[in-house]
């Protein structure tokens, strides 16, 4: 049986067009695999010239999703996303893949998709890169703001198993819980008791207790567990000082000719380290805990973004992610 992903392709910042063209070469590339591409019938068929590959069927909902925190809202405006979100409900596809407001994506997967059986609470988790040439999980970034210690504890498990899935790793993962501090007595009280119950815990995974956002990026940990406060504000810390960087690091380039001179030596190893730190070929960020793939691609994603994207679907669905959480929130494995 063909395995179908639902695409909305209405809410990219850069249009429809980079959507629809990386729809096409992942349907050519992958014919057992059926995309249900929910956007405009008119935009899609002229990038296919009304040819459509047999394993691309179109959903006509031309509607963009105007960015809103009211669920009312959200469930009464005909939009792409909606459309794209009922199909997951009907069962018409196993994932979903948006690039639009990421309240709104996070409302509709909560309202539209069941959790798996156990998962207490579903959170937000990109794959982030670090300095050592590798990458890691980080979990919540921005879906609860208020959290229990369970609901950490529950991450751990599921984010483990989307480790395996994506990074070999000798030996166990390393696990850690994001604090302003590596003592057992720093941080709030959720985060000491999630710290507690994780160390008192039989774990799969290795986990090494609390770790400061200095650490992270430098990967001393596979996997971070936060709240989504201070993830999300640790996300968007790390990506704006990314994009500082880069400015000044370009403004100190053209400051004069010598500068030029070795800015154009340097030109490979800092496109090699920008490449590195590109969201483009990364993919999407999971939403762990629904009982579907669930799958938001950056909001200014190009045609490179959306395909990682629908590629990262693709393995999570070959290697039956969805089962594999359900056994270890069971506790079977």
């Amino acid at each position: 049986m063909d395995k179908k992903i639902i695409f909305d392709l209405l809410n990219s910042d850069g249009g429809e067009t980079l959507a629809i063209l990386a729809a096409k070469k992942f349907a050519h590339e992958n014919p057992n695999y059926k995309l249900l591409l929910v956007g405009n019938q008119e935009s899609i068929n002229n990038i296919f010239k009304n040819n459509l590959p047999e394993n691309i069927e179109i959903v006509h909902s031309p509607k963009l999703l105007h960015k809103t925190d009211n669920p009312r809202e959200i469930l009464r405006e005909e939009s792409s996303m909606l459309s794209a979100f009922n199909l997951l409900k009907e069962d018409k596809g196993s994932a979903i893949l948006s690039s639009g407001d990421s309240g709104s994506f996070l409302t509709l997967s909560a309202l539209k998709v069941n959790r798996i059986s156990g998962v207490l609470r579903p959170s937000f988790m990109p794959i982030m890169p670090s300095t050592n040439g590798g990458h890691f999980l980080l979990t919540d970034v921005g879906a609860n703001v208020d959290v229990k210690p369970e609901y950490l504890v529950e991450w751990a498990k599921i984010a483990v198993e989307y480790h395996k899935l994506f990074f070999k790793t000798e030996g166990k993962q390393k696990l850690a819980i994001l604090n302003i501090g590596t003592e057992d007595y720093k941080g709030p009280e959720v985060s000491r008791e999630a710290n507690k119950m994780l160390m008192e815990s039989k774990n799969s995974f290795d986990y090494i207790g609390f770790i400061e956002p200095r650490d992270i990026i430098d990967g001393k940990a596979d996997i971070v567990i936060s709240d989504g406060y201070a993830g999300n504000i640790f996300l968007k810390t790390m990506e704006s000082s990314f994009l500082a960087f880069g400015k000044m690091l370009k403004s100190a380039i053209h400051k004069n000719i010598i500068t030029k001179i070795g800015g154009l030596l340097l030109k490979k190893p800092l496109k090699a380290i920008k490449n590195k730190f590109d969201y483009h070929t990364v993919g999407g960020a999971f939403i762990i805990g629904p009982n579907k793939v669930v799958v938001k691609a950056h909001g200014s994603s190009d045609e490179l973004a959306f395909y990682s994207a629908l590629k990262q679907i693709k393995r999570a669905l070959d290697e039956n992610i969805i089962e594999k959480v359900e056994r270890a929130i069971k506790g079977d494995e």
